[in-house]
């Protein structure tokens, strides 16, 4: 009887918390990222390792901006106040990161805690991908020519670095949320996470050299909400809402 007691239970918390999410509706946000100011010129870096495969020249462009309207791409959006229910928990994944052409793609990646992070290299030449949380290394493991690829599961959220021990100008970063309203500005500056539980949330943009921005925003019920994000070149910045 305590068994049947306590199935009914679990069975009776799982509709309940089933018609909680209904009530409350989901939404969609709508992100787009701008950058005024002038854009820095790329840093050259000469190559001195491998440099049949990477070039004897590296330029990074840290701000990578669509003219002349300012759109800012790879700038990583999250919303900050929500914890992963058991529901948003299974939609962990498998993400792939690749040393390719003496490169990480993607240069920078959202993904949930839970997921495995699967490292591969594409190139004809070894790499050593080396990740660190908080400054303590989470991954550091020589990828070899046609070797297999290593995966590892991300337990923690938070910022992870991304470097290469071999080619030091290799650079990436990969950042882990608890739930999965997250993603990262395409080439015009846009990024739109969908089924966000509706109500009043914050919502931040990250980018690697322009630091973070935050703002509030109110989902609607089966609507949408936009957020519009400026970084400036004097490191300054501000952020418009709108619902409908």
């Amino acid at each position: 009887m305590l068994l049947i007691a306590l199935f009914i239970a679990v069975i009776l918390s799982n509709v309940q918390e089933s018609l909680a999410e209904t009530e409350q509706g989901h939404g969609a946000v709508n992100v787009h990222v701008l950058y005024r100011g002038t854009v820095p010129p790329p840093t050259e870096v000469k190559v001195t390792r491998d440099p049949e495969t990477c070039g004897t020249t590296i330029y990074r462009q840290s701000i990578t901006v669509r003219s002349p309207s300012g759109e800012l791409k790879d700038a990583m959006v999250m919303v900050e106040d929500i914890h992963a229910s058991g529901k948003e928990q299974t939609r962990t994944q498998s993400m792939v990161l690749s040393n390719s052409k003496c490169s990480f793609s993607p240069h920078v990646m959202p993904l949930q805690t839970g997921s495995t992070l699967e490292i591969q290299n594409l190139d004809q030449v070894m790499h050593n991908t080396h990740i660190t949380h908080e400054l303590r290394t989470f991954i550091n493991v020589a990828m070899v020519v046609n070797g297999r690829p290593v995966a590892k599961r991300v337990a923690n959220p938070g910022l992870y670095r991304v470097q290469c021990d071999v080619h030091k100008f290799m650079e990436g970063y990969v950042l882990a949320s608890e739930h999965p309203y997250f993603g990262v500005t395409d080439e015009r500056g846009s990024a739109k996470i969908t089924d966000v539980p509706a109500g009043e949330h914050d919502i931040s943009v990250w980018h690697e050299r322009l630091g973070q921005l935050q703002a509030h925003i109110t989902v609607p019920p089966n609507g949408e909400a936009t957020a519009t994000f400026e970084f400036h070149e004097d490191g300054t910045g501000h952020s418009r809402r709108m619902n409908r």
